[in-house]
């Protein structure tokens, strides 16, 4: 019995997977005050490496010249954030949180002068609520005074540090699949498609999430400056600023950025369309309410979907500890570095005790590659060697591939492509999929084989089907399910 197999069959599989886990956390920890530049080049290598791949195929230029190019707007850009938004948001939120006491009494004092408010017909009773709400603004106040100006500052801070951190993310973009491609290499032959498989789908989840939380932290602050300037909020910019960042807290995040505006709003002196400060902070806060229902009904689904599937209790743990040990870069990476540990231990636990089922599949005539495509979802978490005849691809198939290679990847099915067609191999190997050669299959890389010597025809074998393959056949959909 293989090693590998009895491995499998240990019961203590899933203690050493734990213990596997807490080393590299420990590990992690241990170094986490040098990583931050690292982690910073990653996240704007994975923010940055589509763009760069889609400027590179359109322009076919270098893709040196295209991340040195890249690299200038982004410093001009950089240099316009410094010189044209710090100063107003420094100055904001050094009054905002000057004031905060003030802001306070002036609350209390505006709810207890109006025990009622109406709007839109609708009563509200003010005077338990002004005990309630001034225990609470009390708590974010003091919350807030002390970590807004070094959030605000710390986030500002990264940005330009980000300068420093510029070689790391330029040889990151410009190797950073050589690098990926040298990591699946360090695995054994046999098991550098599951690891090649696992890196696909970390660096998925962690660019998707990735870009998804900063298009979100874009969209609110821009939707919240723009409500609380039309309503003629002070310290609009700082408010906005704050929520986007307040959003990357789940349940507490944004709580605390409504209720930092709503006591802005029922404290300042002037107020929008002959409004008493109470009927301006009610309407902040629906405006919030609003806002939030867009985000988890509209925004969120879109950007974000269903690229983690975390338990709520986990990610909360995850936010905490990412909070702690690396403050808003480790809220930023909490959750998909959790999700990229659910998906090695998943991906290892399944290839050590069930690995993937195999299927062999034949793609005789043209068109059966389409057929194929549509139904590469009955393929889940299987290995799929795909048979292709001469002919049946041609050029004229290569964004199907394209697109069958992307799918393949979402669905956790590996594909390995045979065929004696040069254009077929061309075609996925240019798509990414791995193709076995007849050398890779008679000669001398096959695992576990004596090496065929010069001059000598390698003996021929006859294929024979395992219980589980599949065979299609052309249009004629003939199938023979071995059993």
């Amino acid at each position: 019995m293989h090693p590998l197999d009895r491995f499998r069959e240990t019961r203590l599989l899933p203690v050493i997977a734990g213990l596997a886990i807490l080393a590299v956390a420990l590990f992690i920890l241990h170094i986490a005050s040098i990583l931050p530049p690292f982690i910073w080049a990653a996240v704007t290598a994975y923010l940055a490496h589509p763009l760069v791949k889609r400027i590179q195929r359109a322009t076919r230029l270098p893709r040196g010249v295209v991340i040195g190019v890249l690299y200038i707007v982004f410093i001009g850009l950089l240099i316009f954030v410094a010189v044209q938004v710090v100063p107003t948001l420094y100055a904001q939120t050094r009054a905002l949180v000057t004031s905060l006491p003030q802001l306070i009494n002036t609350a209390r004092e505006e709810l207890l002068r109006e025990p009622q408010i109406r709007i839109g017909g609708i009563t509200i009773d003010t005077r338990e609520l002004s005990i309630q709400a001034t225990q609470i603004a009390q708590q974010i106040a003091t919350r807030f005074g002390q970590e807004a100006v070094p959030l605000v500052l710390y986030t500002v801070g990264l940005l330009i540090k980000m300068l420093v951190y510029l070689l790391t993310t330029f040889y990151l973009l410009l190797q950073g699949d050589d690098l990926i491609n040298g990591i699946q290499k360090l695995a054994p032959r046999r098991h550098q498609g599951t690891v090649g498989r696992i890196i696909q789908r970390v660096n998925g989840t962690f660019g998707a999430y990735i870009r998804a939380q900063l298009a979100l932290f874009a969209i609110v602050s821009f939707t919240t400056f723009i409500t609380l300037s039309v309503l003629k909020v002070e310290y609009a910019l700082a408010l906005a600023i704050a929520t986007g960042i307040l959003e990357l807290i789940p349940i507490i995040g944004p709580w605390v950025a409504a209720g930092s505006a709503i006591l802005v709003g029922l404290s300042q002196g002037t107020t929008p369309f002959n409004w008493s400060p109470v009927q301006l902070a009610a309407v902040i806060g629906i405006a919030y309410f609003a806002l939030r229902m867009a985000q988890d009904h509209l925004i969120i689904p879109q950007l974000v979907g269903r690229v983690v599937r975390l338990h709520p209790i986990l990610v909360i743990f995850g936010l905490l500890v990412g909070s702690t040990t690396g403050g808003i870069l480790g809220l930023l990476l909490a959750v998909p570095t959790l999700a990229a540990l659910k998906i090695i231990i998943l991906e290892v636990i399944q290839e050590l005790r069930h690995p993937p089922a195999r299927r062999v599949v034949l793609l005789q005539e043209p068109g059966t590659l389409q057929e194929f495509r549509d139904g590469v979802w009955e393929y889940h978490h299987q290995h799929v060697v795909l048979l292709i005849a001469e002919e049946a691809v041609s050029w004229d198939d290569l964004e199907l591939v394209e697109e069958l290679a992307d799918v393949a990847i979402r669905n956790d099915t590996r594909i390995q492509v045979v065929t004696p067609d040069p254009v077929a191999a061309s075609i996925a190997t240019a798509a990414g999929i791995e193709v076995i050669t007849r050398d890779r299959l008679n000669g001398e890389e096959r695992t576990g084989e004596e090496p065929v010597e010069p001059g000598r025809e390698p003996a021929k074998r006859r294929a024979r089907l395992r219980a589980g393959h599949t065979i299609k056949l052309g249009p004629e959909a003939q199938e023979e399910h071995v059993r």
